[in-house]
């Protein structure tokens, strides 16, 4: 039994994935196909539910759909693999913006898939969306705390947005 806990172990490494390495990209899988829908403007998921007071609303997500039908509007992704501090689980956040007049932005949403790898193949925890403005803040916050802290170089490169995601109310 042991010789084939060796050998399974030795093709592993041969593969030329360390088992961090899989595990964020089985993340990064995960969180893409639970957000695919969404990032693609398919929010029937979303018509009858009853999202949280202050978290997001289905009028909102609408605005998102018919914007990133206008072509004249150009409708920026990003997404990116964060810590938690709770071990075995990491957060896969989606969020989409819009640039307005000069160098502001507008946020449609933040999806954040919380993501526990304790098992052979990872799992959803949680899921949460903001398209509220207060939400959408607060979320900015905890991700810039991520970038100033450095926590966010705990994720490999791959898997990080390359800067602190814009803030989603104007710079002053």
């Amino acid at each position: 039994m042991h010789k084939l806990y060796f050998i399974i172990g030795f093709l592993f490494c041969l593969s030329g994935f360390s088992q961090t390495d899989l595990d964020f990209k089985r993340i990064d899988s995960l969180g893409r196909s639970y957000t695919a829908r969404l990032k693609s403007g398919n929010l029937d998921q979303f018509k009858n539910n009853t999202p949280a007071k202050g978290t997001w609303t289905y009028k909102r997500l609408l605005e998102y759909r018919e914007d990133l039908n206008e072509s004249s509007i150009d409708v920026v992704f990003g997404d990116f693999i964060g810590p938690s501090v709770k071990e075995n689980l990491y957060a896969y956040n989606l969020f989409a913006y819009k640039i307005l007049e000069g160098d502001e932005r507008e946020y449609y949403f933040a999806a954040i898939i919380s993501i526990d790898i304790s098992d052979d193949y990872p799992k959803v925890e949680n899921a949460y969306l903001f398209t509220e403005k207060e939400a959408l803040k607060s979320w900015w916050s905890h991700v810039f705390g991520l970038y100033y802290s450095k926590t966010i170089e705990k994720i490999p490169e791959d898997y990080r947005y390359p800067v602190c995601p814009p803030p989603p109310f104007k710079e002053e």
